[in-house]
């Protein structure tokens, strides 16, 4: 069901937002380029690990799409395909409409339709509601890296789980079961939290929607390495995120990294929050009360 390569089409036409959130731009950057590189050396150690790792398909077909569809849906190929399809659906015909690029050949088109066809549609109710599991999943882990840059001591999921349930008002079990079931992709939604809760080019500056795309990728592989390597420093700790008990959702291995260019709005590196003191003091006491339910503030390193 996959068009022709590297297409731009979703989000040449649907704008930067696959739904109406509050955003938070974070700040300090601390991933590197040569970090970046020694981070994707190890990756290959995880594509070529015996467990079976699911590929995010972005060279191919509309990236754009297919990684909501794998964000929304990691574990069912089926609803990821109605989703995909959903969202063909929706964008396609005012691409085409307003010629904003390339026809999609009509063997493609059909196969889209065919997918379409052959599973059941998706509700509106079920996405928001895997929308907003996705948001829950993605805050504990952007808050778990906040209190490791701050206090690596105290940086646990109970800790992460405690402040995001006082910031949102969901109970603790709703935090795990978000987390539970989309730990596959959490580093995306954590990835996706941190740079705004947005896709967008910027064509003024010839940064363009697909290379935002991978730029994101590139950003949420290197929170996920990081998840990877962090662990508690105790007896019998294990890594933030196991890659030896979950198939995270990876780049396919002829995927690289896009080519930063200068001026480009965005250029890969991860930012990286730090909690204010006055969070520190309460990691690990009693939870906490917010009236907000935003996405959870931090203080930015100057």
């Amino acid at each position: 069901m996959h068009p022709p390569p590297r297409q731009t089409r979703m989000a040449e036409t649907s704008g930067s937002r696959d739904a109406d959130v509050t955003s938070h731009r974070l700040g300090i950057t601390s991933f590197t380029p040569h970090e970046r590189a020694r981070y994707y050396r190890e990756f290959a150690s995880i594509r070529s690990s015996s467990r079976r790792v699911p590929y995010l398909h972005i060279t191919t077909g509309e990236p754009g799409a297919e990684v909501w569809g794998v964000m929304l849906f990691p574990e069912d190929e089926g609803k990821r395909q109605a989703y995909v399809a959903r969202l063909w659906e929706r964008f396609y015909p005012t691409y085409e409409t307003d010629q904003l690029g390339d026809l999609v050949p009509r063997p493609v088109l059909l196969s889209i339709m065919k997918a379409a066809a052959a599973v059941d549609p998706i509700n509106k109710t079920e996405i928001k509601a895997r929308y907003w599991q996705g948001m829950l999943a993605g805050e504990q882990l952007k808050v778990l890296a906040a209190i490791a840059q701050s206090l690596p001591k105290r940086a646990s999921w109970n800790a992460a789980s405690k402040l995001v349930s006082g910031q949102t008002g969901s109970s603790r079990g709703v935090l795990y079961g978000a987390r539970s079931t989309l730990l596959p992709v959490i580093h995306l939604w954590a990835a996706y939290i941190l740079r705004g809760q947005q896709f967008a080019g910027d064509p003024a500056r010839g940064y363009t929607a697909l290379d935002d795309i991978g730029v994101f990728v590139t950003e949420a592989m290197a929170l996920l390495q990081w998840g990877i390597s962090f662990k508690l420093d105790r007896k019998g700790a294990e890594p933030a995120l196991d890659r030896s008990k979950v198939d995270f959702w990876v780049p396919p291995p002829d995927w690289s990294p896009p080519a930063f260019k200068a001026g480009w709005p965005r250029d890969g590196r991860l930012a990286v929050p730090r909690l204010p003191e006055v969070w520190l003091r309460r990691v690990g006491t009693k939870l906490m009360k917010y009236s907000s339910k935003k996405s959870v503030l931090v203080a930015v390193d100057k």
